[in-house]
């Protein structure tokens, strides 16, 4: 049984995956430690000593090239998709920007999920700030109390969702930050459209300096 992989292990062993299946050939310890800025080798020959210690790859002594990954290698986690941005303040245009992805552990995320990068104040109160990242389940139903991100025509928001029991009643998104008003709109309108249900807000120290 292989053993649990820290973030920074699974990034290493996923950029090897992705060399080995481009190239045709892993990579040798230097591109390794060039690959992810490292001050030497040495840094890479930890990570490297760690994967084959808890059984993620194969090592041959004496080789520059003599990392092996095991066949049926299970996944050590899934690059999720980071689309673009999403206002958490007034209505906004929803337009798709790629970022890149993200890699994520499976047991958070799957193929049905992607990151949004929040921007706007207006949810605060949720300790969602400018720069975090949403992740998103894509489904276009949610409960009361959820939070959402919505499309309103052609404008998104992530807010809280609020609706009443009775057909038709007017479906509020509501703020967590006083300063910003509840956006309400006509429950019954063809225009509002829920993209998908905020799953889990994940914050990078690096995003903050992104802060719109």
């Amino acid at each position: 049984m292989k053993k649990k992989l820290t973030a920074r292990q699974k990034k290493v062993l996923e950029f090897i995956r992705d060399f080995t299946s481009a190239r045709g050939f892993p990579p040798t310890v230097r591109e390794l430690a060039d690959h992810f800025n490292m001050a030497s080798p040495r840094g890479a020959l930890k990570h490297l000593e760690a994967l084959q210690n808890k059984g993620w790859i194969k090592r041959t002594p004496g080789l520059s090239r003599g990392i092996e990954l095991p066949d049926n290698l299970p996944s050590p986690g899934i690059q999720i998709p980071i689309i673009g941005t999403v206002p958490a303040g007034d209505l906004d245009l929803a337009v798709e920007d790629w970022e890149g992805t993200l890699l994520l552990d499976e047991s958070l995320a799957d193929e049905d999920t992607f990151l949004l990068r929040v921007k706007g104040q207006s949810m605060i109160g949720d300790h969602i700030m400018p720069g975090d990242l949403a992740l998103v389940r894509r489904q276009e139903a949610a409960d009361d109390g959820d939070l959402v991100v919505v499309l309103v025509g052609e404008e998104a928001t992530l807010k809280r969702l609020r609706r009443g029991t009775d057909e038709g009643s007017p479906v509020v998104l509501e703020p967590s930050n006083p300063e910003f008003d509840p956006i309400v709109l006509d429950g019954s309108s063809e225009n509002v459209r829920i993209i998908g249900k905020v799953q889990a807000v994940i914050r990078l120290m690096a995003s903050q300096s992104k802060k719109p």
